[in-house]
């Protein structure tokens, strides 16, 4: 990779037109930012970046080679957390002034809050979106610090430091590990069919029971509407762990819990089991609410209205 370098951008699930967080002022007054879309294809084909302004005067960054650049992306997790890697752009391309976005005039398409257009600043042909749950690499913010842009490979001869070539090698390592994801459709909320939920829940039941059973009596609670599933008891001491179940058919971890399910968590005796291919080969994880905050990112998907007063 000849020219590399790292885009600091606001933190979004899908920068397909949802919700961004991040420290910029604009993002937590109107909970939104021109990068949402960073990662959405637009009708000709190509993906559209926008970067934050640079300096007082609003610059768009300024590489000696406008050309060929491989970008990773970078923002802090859930908006103030460790900055981590979300995707990067292959052989993409820097423009001279931010530019309104191409769907204008071709599709319907929003006006931001001050009823301004989305804009971009970089394009390409390929981009990849890390998902979610593989959003593992974090890199220090010691060098980006309020910058948006870092170079580490292919701009200037002075900018030639170690560590600037071990960002470079952290990028071609993100690039060549990921799977091909560029023809993958976004993710949408999506729930199985009524059997095949109910076969998974009984799946990862049964393996609680497998993995439990020679230490807890285990009794099935989960008519009762209690906020959990199992009610184990220690063979030995009597102690009680109130378990909620959540099963999936996939190899990684995903699953909802209702209103009711969330607020029991406060009870120190919640513990969540969490068990994966539920239906191949189960693979099971007791974890307690501080261990579930660690390990996923909780946010609700869908809030209810209930009338408080005639229309």
């Amino acid at each position: 990779m000849e020219r590399i370098a790292f885009i600091k951008t606001g933190w979004a699930i899908d920068y397909r037109g949802e919700e961004v967080v991040g420290r910029h002022q604009h993002i937590n007054r109107y909970a939104e930012a021109h990068e949402r879309f960073n990662f959405l294809q637009a009708p000709d084909g190509r993906y559209y970046a926008y970067i934050h302004p640079i300096g007082a005067h609003f610059s768009t960054p300024r590489p000696l080679e406008s050309r060929g650049w491989t970008l990773i992306f970078v923002a802090a997790r859930d908006g103030d957390g460790p900055i981590t890697v979300v995707g990067y752009y292959e052989n993409a391309t820097f423009e001279r002034q931010f530019t309104d976005r191409p769907e204008y005039g071709t599709v319907p398409f929003p006006l931001d809050a001050d009823g301004a257009h989305f804009s971009y600043v970089v394009s390409a042909d390929k981009a990849t979106l890390i998902p979610l749950e593989d959003r593992q690499i974090e890199i220090s913010g010691d060098h980006m610090k309020r910058t948006p842009v870092l170079y580490v490979r292919g701009n200037r001869d002075e900018q030639n430091q170690p560590w600037r070539e071990e960002l470079a090698s952290l990028a071609e390592r993100i690039v060549g590990s990921q799977p091909d994801r560029a023809k993958e459709r976004p993710p949408f909320l999506k729930f199985p069919d009524a059997e095949h939920r109910k076969q998974v829940e009984l799946a990862a039941m049964q393996h609680a029971y497998t993995m439990f059973d020679s230490l807890y009596d285990i009794g099935d609670v989960s008519s009762l509407n209690l906020g959990f599933d199992l009610l184990f008891s220690d063979r030995v001491t009597g102690e009680q762990l109130h378990v909620e179940v959540k099963g999936t058919s996939m190899d990684t971890p995903h699953f909802f819990l209702t209103r009711n399910e969330y607020n029991y968590h406060e009870n120190p005796r919640w513990r969540l089991f969490v068990v994966t291919g539920a239906l191949d080969e189960p693979v099971g994880h007791l974890l307690d609410f501080d261990q579930v905050y660690e390990t996923f990112d909780l946010t609700p998907f869908a809030y209810e209205g209930v009338t408080k007063k005639v229309l």
